[in-house]
């Protein structure tokens, strides 16, 4: 995670003028992961996900990303925006795992082709 200070967490994360929802994720009473999530007109957007750094290995980032998928549908909702993807970023790789994958180009939303192995 990043060493933001306060003045930066507040204005990322609290200041928003849409419904959002900090959701908690646990395994037999134990926080292991919390979610931010806005509710849009037609979806959900994933703001920011912080999970248990003792457990690198358990995917809870994809497990969150399912479980929000599972959010939409139940909902009806047709989108999650999972936010920005940017290709050489470790960070943001998981998105690309996710498909049928979108990008905004200029003001319009466009199919974006998967990358190659090597880039993912």
């Amino acid at each position: 995670m990043d060493q933001d200070s306060q003045e930066q967490y507040i204005h990322f994360l609290l200041q928003s003028t849409i419904p959002s929802h900090l959701v908690e994720f646990r395994e037999a009473g134990t926080l292991r992961m919390v979610s931010i999530i806005d509710e849009l007109d037609q979806g959900l957007s994933s703001v920011y996900t912080f999970y248990d750094p003792d457990l690198p290995r358990a995917s809870l980032g994809t497990y969150n990303v399912l479980w929000q998928i599972g959010q939409c549908k139940s909902r009806g909702l047709p989108w999650l925006y999972l936010g920005y993807w940017i290709r050489h970023s470790q960070k943001m790789a998981y998105k690309i795992h996710f498909q049928p994958l979108q990008g905004l180009i200029g003001q319009q939303w466009s199919p974006l082709p998967v990358p190659d192995t090597e880039t993912r």
